[in-house]
C-alpha cells in the first residue's frame, strides 16, 4: 500500500508540470476538442492513462474535461490489452510495463487514430547519498567571534554512463512535519524537484527543505519526452501554440519512467 501511495503521489506533482505546459493554448489558434493523454509507465504499477479534452487558454472553461468511452489499446511486442474504465477520463491497462519494452497506446478519436510511443528505462543504478542526515542551522561558536559555517549540503550519486536524463524528487513523508520556517500565513509544499539533467549527481542543499523528520528521495529516469515537457514548462501561453508532445493526433506525454528511493533525516544542529 505504502508503495502504491508513493508513486500516486509523485504522479501527481508529474502531472501538475504537464498541466501548465500543455494544456493552454492561444485561443485564436486552438481547437478544444483535441485529446490530451497524461501517462507515465512505471513498472512498479499497472498502465495508468488520463485523457481529456485540451482546455483553451482564454476560454470561459475553468475545468478540463474527460473524454469517456474511449476503446484504448496498449501493446509492446508481446502483449495487447483493451483498457479497462477505472473513472471519468481515466483508463487502466492491467499490465506492468517491463524495462527495456516498448508500449504503444492508440485509440480513435473523431475518426483520426491517436497513438504514442515509449520505452521503459531500466531502474537507476548505484544510487547513493554521502550523508542519511540533513542538518539545519549554521555551524561554528558563537563565542569565537569567527563567522557562522554553512550548512553542509548532502551529495547524490548514481551511474549515468549513457548520459541519461535524470530528476530528483523529495518529499517530507512525517504525518504531522515540524515546519523548519515560521509558516503562520502560508504552508510551505512537501514535495520539491530539481531540473531533469544527463547527470549523475545532484546536490541537496539544506535551505531546500521546509519541515525537519523523515524524508523520501526520489530519483527517476527519464525519457526525453519528459525533459523536453519540462523545458517548456515556463513558457507563457503566447507561446504554447505548438506545445511540446508525443502524441500522434493529440497532445499530451506518454513516457516511462523508472526510480529507485533513499530516506534521510532532516534535523537541527
Amino acid at each position: 500500500m505504502k508503495t502504491r501511495r508513493k508513486y500516486y503521489l509523485i504522479s501527481l506533482f508529474l502531472v501538475s508540470l504537464f498541466v501548465i505546459s500543455c494544456q493552454k493554448l492561444d485561443l485564436a489558434t486552438a481547437d478544444a476538442d483535441v485529446p490530451v493523454v497524461e501517462a507515465y509507465l512505471n513498472p512498479a504499477t499497472e498502465i495508468s492513462i488520463h485523457i481529456t479534452k485540451q482546455l483553451v487558454y482564454g476560454s470561459t472553461d475553468t475545468v478540463v474535461s474527460p473524454i469517456e468511452g474511449l476503446s484504448i489499446t496498449v501493446q509492446s511486442e508481446d502483449t495487447s490489452v483493451i483498457c479497462l474504465v477505472d473513472s471519468a477520463g481515466y483508463y487502466r491497462a492491467p499490465i506492468k510495463p517491463e524495462v527495456g519494452k516498448t508500449y504503444t497506446m492508440s485509440f480513435v478519436y473523431n475518426e483520426k487514430v491517436v497513438s504514442a510511443t515509449t520505452t521503459i528505462l531500466s531502474k537507476p543504478t548505484n544510487f547513493a547519498t554521502s550523508s542519511t542526515t540533513v542538518t539545519i542551522g549554521m555551524g561554528g561558536d558563537p563565542g569565537s567571534g569567527n563567522p557562522p559555517t554553512p550548512p553542509t549540503p548532502i551529495t547524490l550519486t548514481w551511474d549515468n554512463t549513457d548520459l541519461s536524463y535524470y530528476m530528483i524528487v523529495t518529499e517530507s513523508t512525517d504525518s504531522a512535519p515540524e515546519p523548519i520556517f515560521d509558516t503562520a500565513d502560508v504552508v510551505p509544499e512537501r514535495i520539491f524537484r530539481n531540473t531533469p539533467e544527463r547527470v549523475a549527481t545532484q546536490e541537496l542543499n539544506p535551505g531546500s527543505f521546509y519541515y525537519y523528520g523523515s524524508h523520501r528521495i526520489i530519483l527517476f529516469h527519464l525519457n526525453a519526452d519528459y525533459a523536453q515537457l519540462y523545458d517548456e514548462s515556463g513558457s507563457s501561453s503566447l507561446n504554447l501554440a505548438k506545445p511540446p508532445t508525443n502524441v500522434v493526433n493529440g497532445l499530451g506525454i506518454f513516457t516511462g519512467i523508472h526510480s529507485d528511493t533513499l530516506y534521510v533525516t532532516v534535523k537541527d544542529e
